[in-house]
């Protein structure tokens, strides 16, 4: 990994410019997942993928972590990425996709599963699965809030970090043509967001591997504007810090909308 790269995403994603020379830190949870970029769009821009790749929307995500990220960086390491499942929902056709990054000994360090969706109905047919969503909500009193501002270059540093020109994040002109009436922050930016505001609070122990997150994306964020990250933990009463969970969300600031939720729990 290319130190110069790592320190462009996380000057972009919320953890600094100095954040790697740490020596309590990992490398953050979501970079192995610009590595993988070019492998997912690889994916699905292939002749075997059964959708099209035009107007696919990112509804949800787990990362699991099984070795600190670190590990990638002691020798040669591999990427892969492949269809897990398609299955049509309510709202059009949902595909799975995992990722995976393991070490120069092939032991998994880093793995992925991301879900798409396509509105287009055509050639799946399936029963829609069980409902997912938030894993319940917090007490207001219980929950730290940070205040977050979302830059109109957002979208662009993004792109200059991780090379992906999603048009809806990344010009006003290109985000109509989508229906949006701004461009939207990326759903990757939102998620390191609150990973990093978490660890910034409860300290790299919160995110360490190994770890699992959670996140479903809820909707839209416009930029620019403000944000409010919000983190509580959602077994409290737990003594082993390897049983305490922490959920979290990222709300728009003025209407007070859910963007995304989630949550972060230790692998057994």
């Amino acid at each position: 990994m290319q130190s110069k790269h790592l320190r462009r995403y996380c000057s972009a994603f919320g953890y600094g410019w100095d954040y790697p020379d740490s020596t309590f830190r990992d490398i953050p949870l979501c970079y192995p997942e610009v590595l993988l970029f070019r492998l997912l769009a690889m994916v699905v821009c292939s002749d075997g993928f059964r959708l099209s790749p035009l107007g696919l929307v990112c509804v949800g995500q787990t990362i699991r972590t099984f070795q600190p990220i670190d590990e990638l960086n002691k020798g040669p390491f591999s990427l892969r990425a492949g269809v897990m499942e398609y299955r049509a929902v309510e709202e059009g056709i949902e595909v799975d996709v995992e990722l995976t990054a393991a070490n120069r000994a092939d032991q998994p360090v880093w793995e992925g599963h991301v879900t798409l969706l396509s509105r287009d109905m055509k050639g799946i047919t399936s029963k829609p699965p069980s409902a997912q969503g938030p894993l319940g909500r917090y007490e207001s009193e219980e929950a730290k809030a940070v205040e977050i501002s979302v830059p109109w270059s957002t979208g662009l540093r993004c792109a200059w970090a991780t090379r992906d020109t999603s048009p809806q994040s990344v010009f006003t002109v290109t985000a109509k043509l989508l229906g949006y009436k701004h461009p939207v922050a990326p759903g990757l930016w939102m998620l390191s967001k609150c990973l990093a505001e978490i660890e910034k609070h409860k300290g790299a122990d919160a995110v360490s591997a190994p770890v699992c997150v959670r996140v479903w994306f809820k909707g839209p964020l416009f930029v620019p504007g403000k944000a409010v990250i919000r983190f509580w933990e959602t077994a409290p009463e737990a003594t082993a810090p390897s049983h305490r969970h922490c959920g979290f969300q990222m709300e728009e600031h003025s209407m007070g909308t859910p963007c995304i939720v989630g949550e972060i729990s230790r692998l057994d």
